[in-house]
């Protein structure tokens, strides 16, 4: 399984199929070898039912991670936070260790966003119970359409020549050029939380930026245009303004329905405030995020919404959902 290779030819686990499992796992089964076997694991059956009925190639289904243990070489996991992880991986009944032996030589890659500390606790189960098995903290950027498109950006944490192994395998997911090895174990999460916690400080500039050039009746798109030929750019600026009818593509543009919601947004902002509090790194912007997404779950505004629904907070009711900031 060298890095210049396809992926190999090996039978393939796949478990969650959620938001962005659901594109990461049809770019796997339509990139590995045709003779390569496929078993997915979800709990969401509508959501397994749509995936096995719409994806073509040879395709299975098991019951547990137990199961997906038992059968498969490579197995990625693709979840929503962290508890979930440690149950897929750690339930003593139906977790993935449960289905190993302990000289089960399995590749795991685990694609989640979640606490760079809990991945870790979850490293330090499996070598333990599997000495043999190798494994990768593999986050994902790029969103939704990419994960579908199979362009992702993968910051990984780990073995240099277990990166190396894993890369045909991310690359039917990602773009080969944004296979990025942060670090050892734990470095690809804490690289994730960094850039995540850095879009979402620069979206709120842009949310109050573009607030205020609607206040004072300038064009929105101008405005936009400016700021992206000029210092101010951003990816969010780019791509997801939040101004109806500025960015074609945005979040703005379908009334902030579907996508990554505020209450993932929260749940990824706090993960880097902690990260911060465990590394002693000073913040100043850390409680003032936390209190967005605190506030933004909460109101009608925002609940259950495109995180970038945020912007609502701002441009509505004079701001008045927002708490004030004091300098001391």
């Amino acid at each position: 399984m060298g890095s210049t290779a396809g992926p190999p030819d090996a039978t393939y686990g796949f478990i969650g199929l959620g938001n962005m499992g659901f594109g990461m796992a049809k770019n796997v089964r339509q990139k590995i070898p045709s003779s390569s076997k496929m078993i997915v694991c979800e709990l969401n059956k509508s959501a397994r039912d749509e995936f096995c009925n719409t994806i073509e190639g040879t395709l299975e289904t098991a019951e547990s991670p137990k199961e997906i243990a038992e059968k498969c070489d490579i197995i990625i996991s693709s979840l929503p936070n962290a508890k979930a992880v440690e149950i897929v991986y750690l339930d003593p009944s139906t977790g993935l260790l449960a289905g190993c032996s302990k000289d089960s030589k399995k590749l795991f890659l685990e694609t989640s966003t979640i606490e760079a500390t809990a991945s870790l606790g979850v490293l330090k189960k499996v070598q333990e119970a599997v000495p043999s098995a190798e494994f990768l903290d593999a986050p994902v950027s790029g969103g939704i359409p990419p994960a579908h498109a199979g362009t992702l950006t993968f910051m990984v944490g780990g073995p240099e020549d277990v990166f190396e192994k894993a890369k045909p395998i991310m690359s039917t997911m990602g773009k080969a050029e944004n296979l990025i090895l942060c670090g050892g174990s734990g470095a690809g999460l804490a690289t994730k939380q960094i850039n995540n916690y850095i879009a979402y400080c620069s979206y709120v500039a842009l949310c109050e930026g573009m607030n205020t050039g609607l206040k004072f009746g300038l064009d929105p798109k101008t405005l936009n245009n400016v700021i992206n030929a000029s210092s101010g750019q951003c990816w969010n600026s780019i791509h997801m303004n939040p101004v109806k009818g500025v960015c074609a593509n945005s979040s703005a543009s379908r009334d902030f329905k579907g996508g990554f919601k505020v209450e993932l947004a929260q749940g990824v902002t706090r993960q880097m405030t902690k990260l911060m509090e465990e590394v002693g790194a000073k913040s100043m912007f850390g409680p003032v995020m936390d209190d967005i997404w605190a506030r933004a779950v909460e109101s009608p505004m925002c609940r259950e919404q495109e995180s970038r629904s945020i912007f609502r907070l701002f441009a509505e009711e004079n701001g008045s959902s927002l708490g004030k900031v004091k300098v001391e």
